[in-house]
């Protein structure tokens, strides 16, 4: 498996992370949209991936944003390397997940991945 694999298999782990968190934590829904509005005031707009997200954030329902985290389309694989999730996960929580995909070989996680998902 290539290292691109790899970082895609971790970005879902980071997302399903995220994922619980919004559903038991719902005023960490504040966390995605602040980021926008912080990141775009700094910059004096948002690059069309954010743009994106704003849109997204603004019309969907949160169930098809959290389907969309999830989600091993190439178009979610696309909006995660754009994600305006940061600051959802603790610092332990994401270096639990960097750790897991640092010491296991990738093949092993997309064998690991795939048995989860069946």
């Amino acid at each position: 498996m290539n290292m691109q694999k790899r970082a895609d298999l971790r970005s879902i782990a980071l997302h399903q992370e995220i994922v619980k968190k919004l559903r038991s934590h719902p005023s960490l829904w504040a966390i995605p949209r602040n980021n926008l509005a912080k990141w775009k005031k700094m910059r004096g707009g948002l690059p069309p991936a954010l743009v994106e997200w704003e849109k997204i954030l603004t019309t969907y329902s949160k169930e098809q944003i959290l389907s969309l985290l999830e989600s091993e389309s190439e178009e979610a694989i696309r909006l995660r390397s754009s994600s305006p999730f940061t600051g959802i996960l603790t610092q332990a929580e994401r270096r639990k997940i960097f750790e897991r995909y640092r010491k296991t070989p990738a093949k092993a996680h997309g064998q690991r991945e795939h048995e989860d998902r069946v």
